[in-house]
């Protein structure tokens, strides 16, 4: 006997249900509504504020550090913010992501990097300090396979293309596209 297709879809509802309700005390603020899909890696959740109606998918990777030494929150999620699958985001020390905010699958996004200054030592032994500041606006859209740098923000309701790579501002209603990104379009 085959079991129906809404089954499985009230099965996995089910189960982002329960460890999202496993898992929301780790983190410094979980907002109400907020769903976390199983599978999502969570380095530190203390140090992550969530708002509410957040969607935060499966195998995201919140990555948190606390370089400033304050326990206070390094990577804030704004109310209505969907990040996908395969996401990794660093924080080191300042990650603000918008209201509204549409992060597709298998983006990167950090405010730290690592050192390379020693010849003699592998760089996975080396510090990965905090490069720069990253803010994404309310409202922006993260096309898939997107690389933010440290130090740059995305303008509201900003579009930054698929498989970009942004080293520089992208301002207000504008679309940023390529490697390195640049602005192609205003909206």
């Amino acid at each position: 006997m085959r079991l129906p297709e809404a089954f499985w879809l009230r099965l996995a509802s089910l189960q982002r249900l329960a460890y999202t309700l496993l898992m929301r005390d780790r983190f410094a603020q979980w907002g109400p509504k907020s769903r976390l899909e199983p599978g999502a890696k969570l380095i530190a959740p203390y140090l992550v504020s969530v708002g509410s109606n957040v969607h935060i998918c499966e195998h995201a990777w919140l990555n948190a550090k606390d370089d400033r030494g304050d326990r206070q929150p390094t990577l804030q999620i704004g109310d209505g913010t969907y990040i996908g699958r395969f996401v990794q985001v660093n924080a080191w020390r300042d990650v603000k992501i918008g209201r509204h905010v549409l992060i597709a699958d298998r983006v990167f996004i950090s405010d730290g990097g690592h050192q390379y200054a020693d010849k003699a030592r592998p760089i996975a032994l080396q510090e990965d300090p905090f490069l720069g500041r990253v803010e994404l606006g309310d409202g922006c859209w993260i096309g898939i396979g997107a690389v933010i740098m440290p130090g740059v923000s995305i303008g509201r309701n900003a579009v930054v293309a698929a498989n970009a790579v942004v080293t520089a501002d992208i301002p207000d209603h504008a679309v940023g596209a390529g490697i390195p990104a640049r602005i192609v379009k205003q909206l």
